[in-house]
């Protein structure tokens, strides 16, 4: 497990993504928020313990379900909330209205829409770290349904031929869209690593200290130059795949097995299991989180929309 102050800080990035999308579902139900809106509940320690085990000067692709790893490298709630409302304060200045949102100077990518196209950017980013003589690694993450697609082989491919210090994490949710998993492969996803010479480890998705360690042990091997591993954390889509998605083909019993391995809450137990935190600690930590997201929406809300002046800004060609 982490130490006392890393732990800490984890459970409350943790709850921070938990609370920010709780606050943005509510605002999609309630009109203030139109179009979609894609949550990651369940994946919060994949996002979290993932990011918690790189350096700043890392380079992190994350997709649509890992608010958490903007959220541990310093991205506002109300950003996220602001790219969502299209706000000319989101990262994208309201071009994007939804969660293509990054920051390139908190060293994380732009979501694009075809996932795993961020699986191939990793990998290059990689190639040039190793080119130009720079520790630093790649982190991408992809979900289940996305390993049927050719990126997802190329990337991987290249980088094991390569010896990238690059290190891919498959977020196997059960669903890619509507289609299970019984659909999409016959293997595990940690098993496919073999193909490719490389090192593949499965761990409990839902458990954020399995998560971090995974990681570490895969980011010294790719700062030991001796190139990526595959990460596969198993855990449950708890909501549609956007929020007006009803997952009605998602057999109720699957919701209700995951529903008792909340990420969140096993995370408040490790910590009070450790002594690193009391009962009265991970309350005001939760509500510490819960007042930002309050917060994030307020501004998000008041903050001004794009105006016709500025169409022509960060437009290169």
């Amino acid at each position: 497990m982490p130490d006392r102050d890393l732990s800490i800080r984890i459970f409350q990035v943790m709850a921070l993504h938990r609370a920010v999308e709780d606050r943005m579902v509510s605002m999609y139900r309630q009109g203030e928020m139109l179009g979609s809106v894609y949550t990651g509940h369940w994946h919060e320690a994949i996002a979290v313990g993932t990011a918690a085990a790189l350096r700043p000067d890392d380079f992190l692709c994350p997709i649509h379900r890992d608010l958490g790893a903007h959220l541990w490298r310093g991205m506002e709630p109300w950003q996220v909330m602001a790219s969502f409302l299209g706000k000319a304060t989101s990262p994208t200045g309201g071009r994007d209205g939804t969660l293509h949102y990054g920051r390139l100077d908190l060293g994380i990518y732009n979501l694009p829409s075809h996932i795993p196209d961020n699986y191939p950017v990793a990998t290059g980013g990689a190639f040039a770290f190793k080119y130009r003589g720079e520790d630093r690694v790649a982190l991408a993450y992809c979900g289940d349904g996305s390993t049927s697609r050719g990126d997802f082989h190329e990337a991987v491919n290249i980088a094991a031929v390569l010896d990238l210090p690059c290190v891919f994490v498959v977020e196997n949710n059960q669903f890619a869209y509507s289609t299970p998993l019984r659909l999409q492969s016959r293997t595990d996803f940690a098993t496919k690593a073999v193909a490719y010479g490389i090192p593949g480890e499965k761990v409990d998705g839902t458990d954020v200290t399995a998560v971090y360690e995974a990681t570490e042990r895969a980011v010294a091997r790719a700062r030991a130059g001796e190139g990526p591993s595959l990460i596969e954390c198993v855990t449950m889509r708890m909501h549609g795949h956007a929020e007006h998605d009803p997952a009605d083909y998602v057999p109720r019993e699957m919701f209700e097995e995951w529903g008792a391995k909340d990420p969140v809450e096993i995370a408040a137990r490790q910590l009070v299991e450790a002594g690193h935190a009391s009962e009265d600690e991970i309350a005001a930590m939760r509500e510490q989180a819960r007042q930002k997201a309050i917060e994030a929406r307020r501004k998000a809300l008041s903050d001004p929309m794009p105006t016709p002046d500025r169409e022509e800004e960060r437009v290169y060609a």
